[in-house]
């Protein structure tokens, strides 16, 4: 693993497109907060339609310029968390943006005691801040006094600190041990193991190299304990003094989504989805013909050896061809992605693992990913361009206030993208051998990892929560025991539990993201959906897609699932959803048997 310094400037991201020096990013900053001061004196007081549009406008302003601001400091600390200098200078956009945020913090609480009649006016004339407006009426039972919620604007940095201490352990703390076998230097760390050794075919290996890895993880389980239990205590103390329900009403209203979708989506996967998965884990076993199917084995690839090496240039010839049914204009900006440096995927050391998508407000977006050559990779590359293509359509046609999409919503332009690549290279299969590979992927990868991995960790987070809300402080051997419990209850005894699973709580950060892990299932039963009308569908269901794209956080997650031709009120979508699922498994198990490649 290079640093950071000696990797090649070709796969890094152009991140001075933001701000060319620090310089700049700290006049910034003084820019912003000299907005914020001026927009506090001028809208204590607001007494017709004319002076809350100039408003909504200003702080709209101050919203993107914001966003700019936390982007450009903390996605640059994700590519090199070995460099301090990176997390002063968060830490110091930290310490002023709470300043920021609590000269502003009077306003959508003023807001909410306007006159129902004003609101309505401007709502009519200004249809583009229509639904923020609708948002601060919903939540105006919730608002505090102006002073209580200056203090708490003004505390964040301290009430979100359990996110950047996760991190902190994660990735600044935690060091590996490489080890031998047979006579062969294996590599462990955050990275190798989540890219390569989780699919090492040698069973030997695979299995060492995760008993070594969560043997690291367990010497930090109490203080990363200590760590979520201070994040999920702050979420319900903060629910209680809003006055919620429930914690889950509360992170919920965030995303405007009701209770009861998120409760039957989590019961509809458990019990509809967990058969299929069993099915598939026997798969595996027999596949590979293993003696026991253990929690280890679940990342194997069927017929990896089949997946060619694909080098970054051909990536993107295969993106661009693969998604062209979206248009010439969505094909430029995929283009213009790779052109223009608006990507990460160097290997280095002190980067983080996974992949992510950002896409500040008024700026280009920035991905950030580890490419290793391999098909899989071009699928996530195809993810994190759903989101930056997304991003940009929104940005560009809505106001910053409106801008982020629900986080139940979010999740879908990225596998819709995803899935679409598979049924591109699908439609392209050669043979079976090649069909088998394709629909492997599309399960072992797309699947597994949307609806699997962080639905076992949104059924995990569901249970956490609910202890909260009976008053318990939960440690190290509760997430365990609740983490453990869930995994025994989706795979049954189709999987033996590996010492070291009930572990896997500490391998996210999605828990200190609110309610994220259950959205990933939403998002991608919705890009399920709209993957079939790009590559199946007519020119005018690929056109009401790209609508959708543009109307970001216009509308709610379920009025925008709706636009796009996707009911999530009820759970029809999600149980065929799991159907397909189903029926690609029943196929690699047929395909399988017709190639001869059970053991």
């Amino acid at each position: 693993m290079k640093k950071r310094s000696e990797v090649d400037l070709k796969e890094t991201w152009k991140i001075e497109d933001m701000y060319a020096n620090d310089e700049i990013f700290y006049k910034e900053i003084e820019n912003v907060k000299k907005k914020a001061l001026d927009f506090s004196n001028n809208y204590k007081k607001i007494d017709s339609k004319e002076k809350l549009y100039k408003s909504l406008k200003e702080y709209s302003d101050i919203t993107g310029l914001m966003d700019d601001l936390y982007t450009f400091a903390g996605i640059s600390m994700e590519v090199d968390t070995t460099d301090e200098s990176m997390a002063k200078r968060y830490a110091k956009l930290s310490d002023e943006g709470s300043d920021i945020s609590g000269i502003i913090s009077f306003y959508e609480p003023y807001l909410s005691r306007l006159s129902e009649n004003l609101l309505e006016e401007t709502k009519n004339e200004h249809p583009e801040f229509a639904y923020f407006i609708e948002n601060i009426e919903k939540k105006k039972a919730h608002l505090l006094g102006d002073e209580t919620e200056a203090v708490l604007a003004k505390l964040a940095p301290t009430l979100d600190a359990p996110y950047k201490n996760y991190n902190d352990m994660r990735y600044g703390d935690m060091e590996f041990d490489n080890f031998t076998y047979n006579g062969e230097e294996i590599v462990l760390n955050h990275n190798t193991f989540e890219e390569y050794l989780e699919t090492d075919l040698r069973t030997d290996i695979r299995r060492e190299a995760f008993k070594r890895y969560h043997d690291v993880l367990r010497k930090y389980e109490n203080a990363d304990a200590s760590v979520y239990n201070t994040q999920i205590t702050n979420e319900k103390r903060e629910a209680d003094i809003r006055g919620y329900e429930s914690v889950f009403h509360f992170l919920l209203a965030r995303q405007d989504v009701d209770f009861d979708i998120y409760e039957n989506q989590l019961d509809t996967i458990m019990e509809k989805l967990a058969p299929h998965m069993r099915k598939y884990a026997n798969i595996i076993k027999k596949h590979y013909g293993l003696s026991e199917m253990t929690y280890a084995d679940l990342k194997l690839g069927i017929d990896p050896s089949y997946e060619i090496e694909v080098d970054i240039d051909k990536a993107r010839d295969y993106i661009l061809d693969g998604l062209s049914p979206l248009g010439e204009e969505y094909g430029s900006y995929l283009k213009k992605a790779f052109s223009d440096r608006w990507i990460d995927y160097s290997q280095n050391i002190g980067k983080r693992t996974g992949a992510f998508c950002a896409s500040p407000y008024n700026s280009h977006p920035y991905i950030m990913t580890t490419y290793n050559n391999s098909m899989s990779q071009v699928m996530t590359l195809a993810h994190e361009l759903g989101h930056a293509c997304q991003g940009i359509y929104t940005n560009d046609n809505q106001e910053a206030l409106v801008a982020d999409m629900s986080m139940y919503f979010v999740e879908s332009p990225s596998t819709a993208n995803e899935i679409t690549m598979e049924r591109y290279l699908l439609n392209r299969a050669k043979d079976k051998r090649e069909r088998l590979w394709v629909l492997s992927t599309m399960i072992g990868k797309t699947y597994y990892h949307n609806f699997v991995t962080h639905f076992l960790e949104a059924s995990f987070q569901r249970d956490v929560y609910r202890a909260i809300e009976k008053g318990e402080s939960l440690g190290a051997n509760d997430f365990n025991r609740i983490f453990r419990e869930n995994l025994e209850k989706f795979w049954a005894d189709s999987v033996k539990l590996n010492d070291g699973s009930e572990l896997t709580w500490m391998r996210q950060p999605h828990y200190y993201m609110g309610l994220y892990p259950y959205t990933y299932s939403a998002g991608l039963t919705i890009g399920t959906v709209i993957s079939d009308k790009i590559v199946n569908g007519s020119d005018s269901d690929r056109e009401k897609w790209i609508e959708v794209l543009k109307m970001g956080g216009s509308k709610g997650p379920i009025d925008l699932a709706k636009e796009a031709g996707v009911d999530m009120t009820n759970t029809k979508a999600v149980e065929e959803t799991i159907d397909f699922i189903g029926l690609i498994i029943d196929e690699i198990d047929s395909l399988l048997d017709e190639l001869d490649m059970y053991k």
